[in-house]
């Protein structure tokens, strides 16, 4: 017993390393760039496939509202951050909020905190990458490649929803330790 919580403990020391949500910022322009950036992001890959197996296991009509939610609030977060309107700064801390809303919306699989979530999870982000990248060249581009990606890395969330929903027996239970790893994560 002694080991597993030190081990824990070592772990959980570990956890800022992994937190570092945005390698690879010396790269501002231009689709590509845009697009391999949330793939680059544990903050990006978590918020995004949490995202999706949540919204697997929402109503019907939150899929189609979740991913075009997920697309429209991160492009008008990027503007709003791009013309320095919010720091990045409180843009982080937004970001770090809404894991843990998505990470409570998870945990108790609420319908009613779905559209918030998508909100608020998809424009802290843009508004943030805006703050940082969008006084660079190429923005329209740069936005259109990150939400293409984080639109592909949602629709990975989808079918891994589906696939823990129909083959992965608890279920239930594997969702809600998602759903703690996607706190942690947004707390680290």
């Amino acid at each position: 017993m002694r080991f597993l919580k030190h081990s824990l403990m070592a772990c959980a020391a570990y956890l800022p390393v992994l937190a570092l949500a945005h390698p690879g910022h010396d790269h501002h322009t231009g689709f590509w760039a845009g697009f391999i950036h949330p793939f680059t992001g544990l903050d990006h890959l978590m918020m995004a496939i949490a995202f999706g197996v949540l919204m697997w296991t929402a109503n019907q009509r939150w899929k189609l509202f979740g991913l075009i939610g997920l697309a429209v609030a991160m492009v008008i977060g990027f503007m709003i951050g791009s013309q320095g309107f919010i720091p990045a700064a409180v843009a982080e801390y937004g970001i770090i909020a809404s894991l843990v809303l998505l990470a409570i919306a998870l945990w108790t699989k609420s319908n009613q905190v779905l559209p918030i979530t998508a909100v608020l999870l998809a424009s802290f982000h843009g508004v943030a990458h805006g703050a940082e990248l969008g006084q660079s060249g190429h923005a329209s581009l740069l936005i259109l490649g990150m939400v293409t990606a984080m639109t592909l890395i949602y629709a990975g969330g989808l079918g891994i929803g589906a696939f823990i929903k129909k083959y992965v027996p608890y279920g239930k239970k594997i969702i809600g330790t998602l759903a703690a790893i996607v706190a942690v994560i947004g707390l680290a």
